[in-house]
């Protein structure tokens, strides 16, 4: 099985890495083992011929849920039910409203499934790590009449996230650890580019995404955004995958950004006097709301306002079928050496 990144860098102890690793390696053999797909394995572009170098795509989007039928305000306050490009966030205010810092995430829910299967402990290092001095109680983390110790792997971690959005350190009563909104998941990300990857010439590329039934939603920034790129690769012949680690990384802040009438470059980690920083390899982004901050001359009064001018993106690795291994190609999804790389997840 491939050796997928940490992208966050806590899946400790070992368990929990190869609990994820299981976890993205289903989604990889699932699509790669679709019928007339362009998405292969990862594995496959390790086998490219000497000299040719894996193609890496950025799809790129704003994190601003157009699909949003509120105002700034309610989709701040409605987070599960409006935020839905990949992208969540939670807003601090003092006493009288005024924003003190917004904390935006595209850190997949998955993530922290992997670690609850290992266990409680596992789990509370890896929600202290993201959110510094955390003391989540097993009620908050799993809910009532529920006994983690002595559930399986399986119950705690499907336990875990039926209960993300009451979990007070997701939800925003304490803090926000990942993405919890219905769409914004993990399999929701193969689940389009999968199929996506086929090649279909009934429709131009940019309208494939109504091709797609349910799985890409026409109306949002994010899914015609990554169905539109993955289909013109494979209209190119080319196959591809989505880049090792699998996810959602914020990109960068546009806008214009002042403090107290001077100009700031918000993206310049070493001179922004730590007004926005982005950690965990991009799933985690947060802006402090120092005094005279504005953007586009406006001060800082939503999250939503702040996630207009944010862009996200998901990368895409592709290489042209000719320079792929023959068993990683169209056609070959029953090839002996493809189902050998399907069943290694199994040996995990």
């Amino acid at each position: 099985m491939f050796n997928y990144k940490d992208p966050g860098g806590t899946l400790k102890p070992g368990k929990a890495l190869a609990s994820y690793r299981q976890s993205l390696h289903e989604q990889y053999r699932f699509h790669a083992k679709n019928p007339n797909s362009a998405f292969t394995f990862l594995e496959a572009f390790q086998e490219l011929p000497t000299g040719k170098v894996p193609q890496v795509d950025a799809v790129q989007w704003s994190a601003f849920p157009i699909t949003a039928s509120g105002n700034n305000t309610q989709i701040d306050e409605q987070r599960f039910r409006f935020q839905d490009e990949y992208v969540e966030w939670q807003v601090e205010r003092t006493a009288n409203s005024k924003v003190t810092q917004i904390t935006f995430t595209t850190e997949f829910l998955e993530y922290y499934e992997a670690l609850a299967s290992v266990g409680v402990a596992a789990l509370i290092t890896g929600i202290k790590a993201v959110i510094p001095g955390a003391n989540p109680t097993m009620v908050e983390l799993f809910g009532p009449d529920f006994n983690p110790a002595t559930s399986t792997a399986v119950g705690r971690a499907s336990r875990f996230r039926s209960f993300a959005k009451q979990n007070p350190w997701n939800n925003g009563n304490k803090g926000i650890l990942c993405l919890a909104q219905q769409f914004n998941t993990l399999g929701a990300l193969f689940n389009l580019t999968g199929p996506a990857a086929i090649v279909n010439t009934s429709v131009p590329a940019g309208a494939i995404c109504g091709t797609l039934n349910n799985l890409c939603g026409p109306n949002r920034n994010s899914d015609p955004s990554i169905a539109t790129a993955v289909q013109n690769l494979a209209r190119s012949k080319r196959d591809l995958s989505l880049r090792d680690p699998a996810g959602i990384e914020i990109f960068t802040l546009g806008g214009i950004w002042e403090r107290n009438g001077a100009a700031i470059d918000i993206n310049d980690s070493l001179n922004n006097g730590g007004l926005w920083a982005i950690s965990r390899n991009g799933r985690r982004g947060v802006l402090k709301n120092a005094a005279g901050l504005t953007l586009d001359g406006d001060s800082i009064t939503t999250g939503a306002q702040v996630a207009s001018r944010l862009r996200v993106q998901a990368r895409v690795v592709s290489a042209m079928e000719a320079d792929m291994p023959e068993w990683s190609r169209i056609g070959q999804e029953a090839s002996v050496r493809l189902n050998q790389v399907a069943a290694a997840g199994g040996a995990g």
